[in-house]
């Protein structure tokens, strides 16, 4: 089965993905190939497989899939919020053409669209893994998870994974889990994953909640701090209302444009950042990831600045 799906302006599917997913590490369970992006989706308790293709910038995007129990209306509206197609990007976008050290990244950047985990479970398990290590160093890690515990299935002459479930998570052994490489994270994940699966901690739900209420639920579980919550937020709950202001990476890539190379404390961010006004985390968000994906060449991030500070 296809279907085809309209995109904003200059849309860039794969920049958009790249910008989280390194070309060259994968499956974490998104893969990428040429113009296709694909993976294996759960859709009521049924991994399907989904196929991603658009060809140029632009062009709408080109979904198969195979029909099991999802139908098209599911399929499309999960694509929408997972690329994040419905978020208006143009206003952060006319912010950073008034400043001269931005302008000059705009065309490379206005394609990009916020790429989002399917589920809060995913982006949480994902953004404690990021806890303290480079961002290369975390998709090796969540890859390593992928191929260990994650399911695959082939579909059109490709093999897609999955990501594990929290019952997976929850029945793998703890040591076979830190064999994994997680080390002190280990606990973090397997104790979310368990409280997931045995009920007592329903995540998406928190879709759509404001930052209090999601900080409420998930500060006083160990292992999360107010790094892991922000970037949470914009990784799996669509929340661009705030940004990881303490990210290590986005303080650095700040202090060498525009504090002549010395790396910005979180207060300095929070000051800096006002000129761009309600636009500012959608404004950071472009930044890191023209940063992650090495638009601001010699000035942009070392593969050895860890993404962040703190839980």
């Amino acid at each position: 089965m296809t279907l085809e799906i309209e995109v904003p302006q200059h849309y860039d599917m794969l920049a958009s993905i790249h910008a989280w997913i390194y070309p060259d590490i994968q499956p974490v369970p998104e893969q990428t190939l040429g113009t296709q992006f694909y993976r294996l989706y759960s859709f009521n308790d049924e991994l399907v497989p989904l196929i991603l293709n658009q060809k140029n910038p632009g062009d709408s995007i080109e979904v198969h899939f195979a029909m099991q129990k999802a139908d098209e209306a599911e399929i499309r509206q999960k694509i929408i919020q997972i690329l994040g197609l419905d978020i208006h990007m143009s206003a952060a976008l006319k912010k950073m053409k008034e400043d001269e050290q931005l302008l000059k990244i705009v065309p490379r950047i206005r394609g990009i669209q916020p790429y989002q985990s399917p589920s809060v479970f995913e982006a949480l398990v994902k953004t404690i893994i990021q806890q303290q290590v480079s961002y290369r160093a975390a998709n090796v890690l969540t890859r390593r998870m992928v191929l260990s515990l994650g399911y695959t299935r082939s579909f059109k002459n490709l093999i897609l994974y999955s990501f594990p479930t929290a019952e997976e998570i929850a029945e793998c052994s703890y040591q076979k889990l830190q064999s994994l490489g997680f080390g002190y994270k280990t606990e973090y994940i397997h104790s979310v994953a368990e409280s997931v699966a045995n009920g007592n901690l329903e995540l998406e739900g928190l879709r759509g909640k404001g930052h209090l209420e999601v900080k409420d639920t998930l500060f006083p579980i160990r292992g999360i701090g107010q790094w892991t919550i922000r970037t949470l937020a914009i990784a799996g709950l669509g929340d661009f209302t705030l940004f990881p202001v303490g990210d290590l990476g986005i303080r650095n890539l700040l202090g060498r444009l525009f504090n002549n190379g010395v790396r910005m404390s979180v207060k300095e961010v929070e000051t800096f950042t006002e000129q761009w006004g309600n636009e500012w985390p959608i404004v950071l968000y472009l930044l890191m990831c023209a940063d992650v994906l090495g638009f601001f060449g010699s000035e942009g991030r070392q593969q050895t600045h860890k993404r962040h500070s703190n839980k």
